[in-house]
């Protein structure tokens, strides 16, 4: 039996009979035209809405359609933690192919909604459609609890260039599956089976980091609700990238000390690690800048149960522009992440 066979009514009274749990200020959610929500009074919204097309973000027989689930909303979280926002509800736009089997819909949503739940992040409504790939937007509304937004604007001369995450691993894992991917990858819906297929603990976390990103919610509201942060944004499209966002719109120069640049242990096929680092993109680390006073206030007060923060450059005064410098030797960096229009 394949999804034709069914109809919108059946998958979205599926939807609709999950359990979930709501937020009280939630007063309409599936089921109706609107949703309709009273948000957090005295807060602003954030709001936020990602793609994923088949062909250009992932492949149907490299992802099981669970952790495809579980991306599609962890990116979106992704963008939440970089202005500092928690998340608060989404909404889902999904369009399937004909011939896929029904339980790929119930694996899908079955990972999103336990990713959702796992962030109290429950999902309130959206669309379902029928095409010739599958395609997901997810949109994500967020709140600020008692801090600020955090834009890529902000940073100011002399500001610490800090990083925390990983990055690299998400282009070494696709490069595995450029490589070697299989028709059976797509069965693998648990991390246990990943890291039997993967073989070894490197390629597992490289494969993981790509299939299942890490978002620092946590970690980017209390960078906000604790202004230590001028400027932020996640590495989504890659350090060299994302980095050039906030120098062009902040007017100022970056350098990057690649001595203290965190590189993945290796390299996978001729992809090497610092290439990885710098322009693989799909890490959703976190890239903020801070002064001297925050630096201080940041080394006293950042929680033990966070991942580390590393110091990786600074800006200055300057052409809008990202450098390199290793062992006292500098060169210009051009900016090699992915874009949609390039790539």
């Amino acid at each position: 039996m394949d999804i034709s066979k069914l109809c919108e009514k059946d998958l979205t009274d599926w939807l609709r009979d999950r359990s979930q749990s709501f937020p009280s200020s939630i007063i309409q959610h599936i089921g109706d035209d609107c949703a309709v929500f009273d948000p957090p009074l005295k807060s602003n919204l954030a709001i936020t809405t990602d793609m994923l097309l088949e062909d250009v973000h992932f492949r149907r027989h490299w992802i099981s359609p669970y952790f495809l689930g579980r991306k599609s909303l962890l990116v979106n979280l992704s963008d939440l933690a970089a202005v500092g926002a928690r998340p608060y509800a989404c909404l889902l736009g999904l369009a399937l192919p004909a011939d896929l089997p029904p339980n790929y819909f119930h694996s899908f949503m079955k990972g999103l909604l336990e990713e959702g739940a796992r962030w109290n992040t429950p999902l309130i409504g959206g669309d379902l459609s029928q095409s010739a790939s599958i395609f997901v937007s997810v949109t994500t509304w967020g709140f600020f609890e008692t801090g600020r937004p955090v834009w890529r604007s902000q940073a100011q001369d002399g500001d610490t260039l800090v990083l925390i995450g990983e990055i690299g691993l998400s282009r070494l894992g696709l490069e595995i599956l450029r490589r070697e991917g299989s028709s059976e990858l797509w069965k693998i819906d648990n991390e246990a089976s990943l890291a039997q297929w993967a073989g070894e603990n490197f390629r597992y976390r490289c494969l993981k980091a790509h299939f299942l990103p890490q978002a620092l919610v946590q970690v980017g509201s209390w960078l906000s609700e604790n202004q230590v942060a001028n400027a932020m944004i996640d590495i989504s499209d890659g350090l060299s990238s994302d980095l050039l966002q906030i120098v062009q719109q902040s007017n100022l120069t970056a350098e990057i000390d690649l001595d203290h640049l965190p590189l993945p242990e290796g390299s996978i096929g001729e992809v090497n690690s610092l290439e990885a680092a710098l322009n693989g993109g799909e890490d959703y680390a976190l890239l903020f800048t801070a002064s001297q006073k925050q630096m201080e206030r940041l080394s006293s007060t950042f929680p033990s149960e966070f991942p580390p923060y590393r110091v990786i450059g600074h800006l200055s005064r300057g052409e809008p522009s990202v450098y390199l410098k290793r062992g006292g030797q500098r060169e210009s960096c051009e900016a090699g992440g992915f874009d949609h229009f390039r790539s």
